[in-house]
C-alpha cells in the first residue's frame, strides 16, 4: 500500500470511528495486521457504503491510538481470530 492509500485509511477510519460508524474490528491470530469494516458515509463514489480496509499492526494501532474501544457502548465487534 503506498504512502497516500495509507493515510487515508487511517484517516477514514479514524473518522468512522468519531461518528460511531465501525462495525467489527478483527485481529489476525498470527499478529500480522487488522481488519476495520466500517461504514464511510461518502465511500469512494459518493453514496455511503459499508468498507472492510485492513492494515499491518503498526498501521491499525496508530490508526486506533488514543481511541476508547468499549464493546457495548458503540456498535462495535472487537474479535480476534481463533
Amino acid at each position: 500500500m503506498d504512502e497516500y492509500t495509507r493515510k487515508r485509511v487511517i484517516r477514514k477510519i479514524r473518522e468512522a470511528h468519531n461518528l460511531c460508524k465501525i462495525q467489527s474490528i478483527t485481529f489476525f491470530r498470527d499478529g500480522s495486521g487488522v481488519e476495520f469494516i466500517y461504514t464511510d458515509p461518502v465511500g469512494d463514489h459518493g453514496p455511503p457504503c459499508l468498507m472492510s480496509s485492513s492494515l499491518n499492526i503498526e498501521d491499525a494501532m496508530e490508526a486506533i491510538s488514543g481511541m476508547r474501544l468499549k464493546i457495548g457502548d458503540i456498535p462495535t465487534t472487537l474479535k480476534i481470530e481463533k
